[in-house]
């Protein structure tokens, strides 16, 4: 028995097969360009001929196949072909709306990738309460933190913005935020306000081994100065006004303009007038919506919160360089570690000379103790170098006269004993260009091979006019010293 396709081609007529392809392709549409206002009302129509026309099929069904029995063996052909083009055609055309509309959703940017992405990150959040002036941002975040287990250490990495009205109620908030987990990525979170009250949605982005974190929008700043204000008073600065907002971009740099300033000191604004230094630190700012232009907002910076610039400043300044150096003082001082160093530091001081006592810091130079306060044994002049081999070994040159005698001093227990060091007499004779001297004059030892050495010049500007020198050695760490050679320079050398 032949299957009889009239019922289902007066069904699957040219109209639906027409309706549908433009169903589909403005679905399509929607799912590239968006504009789901324009274009609903047309998909509802065209969804609602096609679901309506297929009622009355069903309905009539009996009707439809008593009229159809009339046809002609001819025009009964043509009916079956045309029911299996029809399927054909709409299998195609759902096939390919199917493709097309995955294809779109792999696309960045388009709305249909947009409603997926949304769909799988965001979350609502419908919190108890949203009101700023009683609550502040951190019951808020305390709020939020149950449903989603923020990170510890938080950062915002764009502006953050809250508007709200006289009562206190949230309006609007955008809050994007950004921390490292206890596993050791980083979750972003985007956190926004819904046309609800009290309602919140949370975008959550997927989590990241690598994060370029931006020091500068702490948020915890924010939440700290929130906590210290009074929103509620200030707000009866603008009497007249409905609604107020908060704004914080991190740390940020004022110049010298104080208009609307305030520091906080002791948990109290203090406004600020005449700024004798730049104006800088984390800002968190209250200001009337709609109105930042013709109100000045009210800026609160608590100066007890360090910025990143104040961070890597101190930080330069604490940081250790090991060796010889001079301290802003101009006292010399010579860090054996990170940690330990030792200092020439003036006690007392009369007209050319002065009296110095010997300090040790034993934690970078955030402290000094003095080990010694008289290592020259009231002997007073100028020191012209300090060096430490190791913990407890050093030298140290104090000059006299201009610099035209000086002594070199020893210790080997940290400073604690210092005594002078004592050179056997050099039997040699010099270039008679040179004038000798009964003090010659010692340079800091250095070490060379396990031993120590030791320049004596002759001549307190030998050095730089003719470099000539006795060199003396010690094997047993600068307790004795042997004279090993004279090393004479020339006329043409000062030339």
């Amino acid at each position: 028995m032949k299957k009889n396709y009239d019922v289902k081609a007066f069904v699957l007529n040219p109209i639906f097969l027409i309706l549908y392809i433009v169903f589909c392709s403005v679905l399509l549409s929607l799912f590239e360009y968006g504009g789901l206002a324009r274009r609903v009302h047309i998909l509802i129509a065209l969804a609602g001929s096609l679901t309506i026309w297929l009622l009355m099929c069903f309905i009539f069904r009996k009707r439809i196949r008593r009229s159809v029995q009339h046809y002609t063996h001819s025009i009964k052909k043509v009916t079956t072909y045309w029911f299996w083009f029809v399927v054909i055609a709409l299998l195609g055309t759902t096939i390919y709306t199917g493709f097309q509309a995955y294809e779109l959703s792999q696309w960045w940017g388009t709305p249909l990738h947009r409603f997926i992405r949304e769909w799988q990150t965001q979350t609502t959040i419908d919190l108890e309460e949203t009101n700023i002036v009683e609550q502040g941002l951190n019951g808020l975040l305390a709020e939020i933190d149950e449903e989603l287990h923020l990170p510890e250490k938080l950062y915002a990495y764009s502006n953050v913005e809250v508007v709200f009205n006289r009562e206190g109620d949230v309006e609007s908030l955008y809050m994007p935020i950004v921390g490292e987990n206890e596993n050791g990525l980083f979750e972003s979170f985007l956190i926004s306000s819904t046309s609800q009250p009290n309602q919140l949605v949370v975008t959550i982005n997927e989590p990241q081994p690598t994060y370029d974190i931006d020091e500068n929008g702490l948020l915890s700043p924010l939440v700290d100065t929130l906590d210290q204000l009074s929103i509620g008073e200030f707000m009866q600065e603008w009497p007249e006004e409905d609604r107020f907002g908060i704004y914080y971009a991190g740390y940020r740099t004022w110049g010298y303009n104080s208009d609307g300033i305030y520091y906080l000191e002791d948990n109290e604004p203090v406004p600020l007038e005449s700024p004798s230094e730049e104006i800088i630190g984390y800002t968190v700012s209250l200001f009337v919506a709609g109105k930042t232009d013709e109100i000045t907002p009210m800026r609160f910076i608590d100066r007890s919160l360090s910025g990143p610039a104040e961070e890597q400043a101190r930080a330069a300044e604490e940081e250790v360089t090991l060796g010889y150096q001079l301290d802003d003082q101009q006292q010399e001082v010579f860090f054996v570690s990170e940690e330990l160093g030792y200092r020439l530091a003036v006690i007392d001081a009369a007209t050319g000379s002065r009296w110095y006592g010997l300090d040790q810091t034993l934690d970078g130079g955030r402290t000094w103790e003095t080990v010694n306060p008289d290592p020259f044994n009231g002997r007073s002049g100028v020191t012209s170098g300090i060096v430490f081999f190791d913990d407890d070994l050093g030298f140290f040159i104090l000059s006299r006269n201009n610099e035209t005698t000086a002594r070199l001093f020893r210790t080997d227990n940290a400073g604690e004993d210092v005594s002078p060091v004592v050179f056997p007499e050099a039997d040699t004779e010099l270039n008679d260009s040179v004038e000798t001297l009964s003090s010659p004059i010692p340079q800091l030892p250095y070490e060379e091979n396990g031993s120590l050495f030791v320049r004596l010049y002759p001549n307190p500007h030998s050095e730089y006019l003719y470099d000539t020198y006795y060199l003396y050695q010690s094997n047993d760490e600068g307790q004795s010293w042997e004279f090993i050679e004279v090393i004479e320079g020339s006329d043409e050398q000062s030339e």
